[in-house]
């Protein structure tokens, strides 16, 4: 049974095998074992980042019914939050994408397919009975095959079609990467960005689009890219510069954001008010590419010690199992147990307990379910 280390899912973070081609070298500060220390900070602190969005994200829905220090409150973490998913995707190229010169195409399918088929599947059919006994609607044979066509049964997991989209090209990107010289590799990462932000700006004034099973993936191609360009570069400053920069550009990035969809909300209302939440928007594109340098800069290539390493890799390794987990006691406990606050201040120190709660709870029970033999595959 191959380890979530390896699956290049939200618990993705070894880079593997990480020799580049033409034009750039290997991955900085990689382990014998392949591991990039920064890459599994990275993923513990996306996580995080994902529960925080999927908790509060309700405070700025309520706009106007909610005290206004708590929608300020839910709206700086959202703002804060959207770096999650792109640096999910990230974290994916940095390991999946340096190129493998002894591995076979039809090995590689394999061994992806084992990985992916399964959660994609079990979760998938798991969450849309969820969903529909939730809304009280019938379970039929279409249920089914919409949820599966549509690839998103549930607001999360579509991510899990994400991923499959990204495995099933990555042999041809890792052709790419492996002959591009690195001006080709950036300008072929920013031609990827500008054209699923263009896209995204098109939704959004002239309506129409949208994604399904086999498409979800096709936008973050760039921040697939972004993650190998971000682990290959090699530092041209010291780690201190670089992470003022990156602390500075993520801050002006999270205020420009909550400050602009605060002015939204109060001139279109909040169902028109979010296109600055977009993973594609200017704003969160910086957060996420400022993220990744500064955690890059803070936690570095390799670990201080190899106690550390394992650690923080076992810790990181519990991620994908918070994330599949995480709304079934989001809804089922929270949402529907939720107390009533007379001060602001004790709904947003409930919500953040909620968090730590939901993180640290689901981690264990992804910790115990990885050791029942049949039940670990879904993890």
């Amino acid at each position: 049974m191959p380890t979530s280390t390896e699956a290049g899912l939200p618990t993705a973070a070894s880079a593997g095998n990480t020799s580049a081609g033409a034009g750039h070298t290997s991955t900085p500060g990689t382990t014998a074992d392949g591991h990039v220390h920064w890459l599994s900070w990275a993923r513990i602190v996306a996580i995080v980042a994902v529960v925080t969005v999927h908790v509060c994200a309700h405070l700025t829905l309520e706009w106007g019914t909610v005290g206004a220090k708590l929608w300020h409150f839910g709206n700086l973490a959202e703002s804060a939050g959207r770096f999650a998913v792109p640096l999910f995707v990230m974290v994916s190229g940095a390991t999946l994408l340096p190129p493998r010169p002894g591995e076979r195409l039809r090995d590689y399918y394999r061994r992806r397919a084992a990985r992916i088929a399964i959660p994609l599947v079990g979760w998938t059919a798991g969450y849309l009975v969820l969903d529909a006994w939730l809304h009280g609607r019938a379970i039929t044979s279409y249920t089914f095959v919409q949820g599966f066509a549509w690839g998103r049964p549930y607001y999360h997991l579509y991510f899990l079609y994400v991923v499959a989209g990204l495995y099933l090209v990555t042999p041809f990107l890792r052709a790419f990467v492996a002959t591009a010289d690195r001006r080709l590799l950036v300008a072929g990462t920013a031609v990827c960005l500008g054209l699923a932000t263009a896209d995204k700006a098109q939704h959004l004034l002239m309506g129409g689009g949208g994604f399904n099973a086999f498409s979800y993936f096709v936008p973050f191609l760039g921040y697939y890219l972004l993650g190998y360009v971000v682990a290959t570069a090699r530092p041209r400053r010291p780690r201190r510069v670089v992470l003022a920069w990156s602390a500075g550009a993520y801050a002006a990035a999270v205020l420009v954001t909550a400050a602009v969809t605060w002015w939204l909300f109060g001139l279109v209302g909040p169902q028109n008010g979010r296109p600055l939440y977009d993973y594609y928007a200017p704003t969160v594109l910086v957060a996420s590419v400022a993220m990744a340098y500064g955690l890059r800069a803070v936690f570095g290539d390799r670990a201080p010690n190899p106690a550390r390493a394992r650690l923080v890799r076992r810790l990181a390794d519990l991620t994908f199992g918070v994330f599949l987990l995480h709304p079934i006691p989001l809804e089922l406990l929270v949402r529907r147990h939720q107390p009533a606050f007379a001060s602001d201040y004790a709904d947003m120190a409930f919500h953040v307990g909620v968090v730590l709660a939901l993180v640290a709870g689901c981690g264990l029970v992804t910790l115990v379910l990885r050791r029942v033999p049949v039940v670990r595959r879904l993890f």
